[in-house]
């Protein structure tokens, strides 16, 4: 009972097998997904779905489900709220789908979204509809879906924020090596060949369209 008063006391514990948190049943130490997150736990809903799930977001009562828990609420709000074939709907439910799927890249990152989300009107409210030609991006791409952190962004924005991109920082300004090649009128191939052969980031840009030495032209 004491180690359920802590639970309750949103103090972290040291195993949580076996313990219940609304949906979830907790079933074995899961993949550790971030550093800063303490330990994951496997854990099976009564859905049926098995999901790795901070600690600390169960004991202080912020994650109680896989994400299937307002599922009946949600069918019903489809009902009401008549947008289940609209864009904006579709890119909702994706949302969803990428971050419920077990073992796919954002399960396995720890992404989720907030839960509040699981109801396409709360997701509506706070996003409104999705303008033409822009997609849901989350502004920092290793944080989760929330409000504060999701933008409606084209998909020039979307490429250039993603983990896979290198960022260069000249006079001031920090931006990719895709934003500093359209800038200076020079092609990307050309930026990233300087500074393969040790060129700094000042001499890179600085030279704009400047032709590579005879040296150090690429194959």
């Amino acid at each position: 009972m004491a180690q359920m008063r802590k639970s309750l006391m949103g103090k972290p514990l040291n195993n949580l097998q076996g313990f219940r948190f609304g949906s979830l049943t907790v079933l074995q130490l899961g993949e550790k997904q971030r550093q800063h997150n303490g330990a994951w736990w496997l854990c099976l809903c009564d859905c049926g779905n098995q999901k790795n799930i901070p600690a600390t977001d169960m004991v202080q009562g912020r994650i109680n489900s896989c994400g299937c828990e307002h599922a009946k609420r949600i069918a019903k709000s489809n009902i009401t709220h008549g947008m289940s074939k609209t864009r904006t709907y579709q890119l909702w439910e994706a949302m969803r789908n990428r971050c419920n799927r077990i073992n796919q890249d954002y399960s396995c990152r720890g992404i989720t979204y907030d839960e509040r989300w699981d109801a396409f009107e709360n997701f509506l409210e706070d996003m409104g509809e999705a303008p033409d030609g822009l997609s849901l991006d989350r502004i920092d791409c290793n944080g989760n879906y929330h409000k504060a952190n999701c933008r409606w962004a084209t998909r020039e924005q979307q490429a250039n924020n993603t983990r896979a991109n290198v960022f260069l920082e000249y006079c001031g300004k920090r931006q990719t090596i895709a934003q500093w090649a359209k800038e200076l009128g020079m092609k990307q191939d050309k930026l990233r060949s300087r500074l393969r052969y040790g060129w700094t980031t000042e001499r890179a840009l600085a030279e704009g369209n400047t032709p590579l030495p005879a040296d150090e032209v690429t194959t």
